[in-house]
């Protein structure tokens, strides 16, 4: 489609989302915004098509009449300037719209609903076979990896930062059935440590069905927390127990002991954001350190996922890819 009307845009915007309406006219979904106010076309507010799937999403509001100055097409190639946003029409509703509640803004310390629907799966769950890492019955949950002594930590964080996210308008939640999204391989080492020769994938116990993720701008970021290992000195005190090397007093035990180095839970966490896309590559990281919380780092976090959407919607675009 080389050039388009602007009741065809408008028609267009309004019969599927955004990316795919985009991809039909070979441009990007935030360009795409351009050339909706350029032509004075509206066009579905975000969430629209998620309350469209389950019928609460409202009447089509109808296209305003056009101006004497309102552009009537656009092609590819055309000039589009922006810089200047008219302030926006109020829409004519094709039916009366019933009004409803406002949604009380979640408190920041208040458990966000995928944290709160997770917690008890996990703090009932029994260990893995490596005897530290948690190991839920369920597999369609939030996409976190702890030991029982590091869940308080991570379910804490896992709710400030989801809070923190969609109070910047990026909701927040499970992908749907669609198998265009998929979850990337996650390990439980700290990036500046080797994995070890004999597990260089160092496999967690326990893995999400579907990965969580987070839309922003339209473009989906998976998301990833878990808690990291560390190697630890150990002494072998009976029965099958290891303490660590410095608390271990030999003139206290009976019997044959002795020391070895193994990977525990180390208490600190490691979120990694990635592309969900498995032919468009893009990841970043962050690991906690002894005085370096991650809790202390949302808005820089928040701030680098924004650029990192920007980075792969290009990437995308660049790849010919489109995504609903």
């Amino acid at each position: 489609m080389t050039t388009i009307t602007r009741d065809d845009l408008y028609a267009l915007v309004w019969s599927v989302p955004g990316v795919e309406a985009a991809a039909r006219l070979k441009i990007s979904d935030s360009y795409l915004g351009h050339v909706c106010r350029a032509l004075e076309v509206p066009k579905p507010s975000r969430g629209y098509w998620r309350n469209h799937e389950t019928g609460n999403a409202g009447p089509v509001p109808e296209l305003p009449a056009a101006g004497p100055g309102t552009r009537q097409s656009w092609k590819k190639g055309d000039a589009i300037g922006f810089a200047r946003r008219r302030k926006p029409k109020k829409l004519k509703l094709a039916a009366p719209q019933k009004e409803r509640p406002a949604l009380a803004p979640r408190k920041k310390d208040e458990p966000h609903e995928l944290v709160r629907r997770a917690e008890d799966d996990f703090r009932t769950a029994q260990t893995g076979s490596d005897g530290y890492y948690l190991k839920p019955r369920r597999k369609l949950l939030v996409d976190i990896a702890t030991s029982a002594a590091g869940l308080d930590s991570c379910l804490r964080f896992a709710s400030a930062l989801f809070n923190r996210l969609e109070a910047s308008g990026h909701p927040v939640g499970i992908a749907t059935g669609s198998k265009i999204l998929i979850r990337v391989d996650i390990d439980n080492y700290d990036e500046a440590v080797q994995p070890d020769p004999a597990r260089p994938d160092s496999p967690l116990p326990w893995t999400p069905l579907r990965p969580t993720v987070v839309h922003i701008g339209g473009v989906p970021l998976g998301l990833s927390l878990v808690e990291v290992s560390e190697k630890q000195h150990l002494a072998y005190a009976g029965d099958g127990n290891f303490v660590p090397a410095s608390q271990f007093n030999m003139a206290e035990f009976v019997g044959y002991t002795w020391k070895t180095y193994r990977r525990r839970p180390s208490g600190r966490l490691k979120l990694t954001a990635y592309s969900p896309f498995h032919d468009v590559p893009w990841r970043h990281q962050w690991i906690e350190k002894p005085k370096s919380a991650l809790g202390d780092r949302l808005e820089e976090i928040v701030a680098v996922l924004e650029a990192g959407a920007i980075d792969l919607s290009l990437r995308l675009e660049k790849a010919g890819r489109f995504f609903v």
